[in-house]
């Protein structure tokens, strides 16, 4: 994981955050400006922690009875706020904050809320939020969620030493921009039941998909781009051994902002792409919610990280594995700019990898000598 963990700071966290400002140089100059300001508040907050660092740390303060006000207020608030630690590990959000996001409080708490931003926005929040929690002064900032696309939202920081909380926290407010209208009702997220009730229809479509054609790759190809339009954002298809995989499908957005990025995919050896390989090798199933790590599906020709590119912040990756239970067939991977996969939708693209593990294994797709 390439962002700092919960807990850690200092040196470590310092670095893991310029790790990701170079990474960010990849992206248009337009976005520049932004991570100007994070590099020269990272140098500002560099400079203060050299001076304070024989300093020891104050002692944790111990929960109240301010504690339980400050959470029924907290939680009532109009507007999208997040409370977070200085490496944006959030501690609550508020109910709004839930909706905006699209999820729940209990799964948040102790995630990165700097996870569910676009690459190029992650750096720039957790460089602001280190500096406000130092004691450096609150700050705004744009920051764009991948499933709200139409504007930046505003992300104001604000130091808080909150009841019952360690240190010097922040509070995040998010308020949308003057052409971001926020999370609309037609977006909401769908009920448990009208979820399962499109998965079911989904997966009867991929099945249909399957049994019309003759057992090849294409059929495959195929079938991954449907999961795509019912589950993903991007979706890649790799085929073969482990050891001699061949990237055999990539399913995108109709209109991807970054147009080179299916050849980008398409021209990548699958052996470059190390949650693929993973998965391939063992045979078990990758699912990776808020993902961080710029490196889980390798780079471009330029050495860009692909997940950068494609904003990525959730993943599930899927063995092929033939009706033997050991043979794997090559690897189905899932990608998405946006909340996480549910355990129903992670279920949904399971029963379909298997399916199509078994064609795969009748039409002699994949596997070793297969080709």
């Amino acid at each position: 994981m390439n962002g700092p963990s919960e807990g850690e700071s200092g040196l470590p966290a310092l670095v893991a955050r310029a790790r990701e400002l170079r990474a960010a140089r990849n992206h248009p100059p337009a976005e520049y400006p932004v991570l100007l300001d994070a590099a020269l508040a990272e140098l500002d907050h560099a400079i203060e922690a050299l001076r304070q660092a024989e300093d020891p740390p104050g002692p944790p303060r111990t929960p109240g009875a301010k504690a339980a006000p400050f959470r029924a207020m907290f939680d009532h608030l109009p507007w999208p706020v997040v409370l977070t630690d200085g490496q944006t590990v959030v501690r609550r959000l508020n109910r709004a904050a839930a909706v905006l996001t699209g999820l729940p409080p209990g799964y948040a708490a102790g995630r990165p809320l700097a996870a569910l931003l676009r690459p190029a926005d992650r750096a720039a929040l957790r460089a602001h939020t280190a500096a406000v929690a130092g004691g450096e002064g609150g700050r705004s900032l744009p920051v764009r969620l991948p499933g709200l696309p139409d504007g930046p939202l505003y992300a104001t920081l604000t130091g808080i030493a909150a009841p019952g909380e360690r240190g010097q926290d922040v509070l995040v407010v998010l308020a949308p921009g003057p052409f971001a209208s926020g999370r609309p009702a037609d977006r909401a997220e769908p009920s448990a039941v009208v979820r399962q009730a499109e998965l079911t229809a989904l997966l009867d479509r991929t099945a249909r998909a399957l049994l019309d054609r003759e057992p090849s790759a294409a059929a495959l190809g195929t079938v991954s781009g449907l999961l795509r339009d019912g589950l993903a954002d991007w979706a890649l298809l790799d085929l073969g051994p482990v050891d001699e995989p061949v990237r055999s499908a990539v399913h995108g957005p109709p209109a991807p902002e970054d147009a080179g990025l299916e050849k980008a995919f398409l021209r990548q050896d699958p052996r470059a792409c190390p949650v693929a390989v993973e998965v391939m090798a063992s045979g078990a199933a990758a699912v990776e919610q808020l993902t961080e790590d710029l490196d889980r599906l390798g780079a471009d020709e330029d050495g860009a990280p692909l997940m950068a590119r494609a904003d990525v912040t959730a993943l599930v990756s899927l063995p092929l594995t033939a009706p033997d239970g050991t043979t794997v067939l090559g690897a189905l991977t899932l990608l998405r700019a946006g909340p996480p996969f549910s355990l129903l939708e992670a279920g949904a693209a399971e029963i379909a990898a298997g399916h199509m593990a078994v064609v795969a294994r009748r039409g002699g797709v994949g596997g070793p000598g297969a080709r």
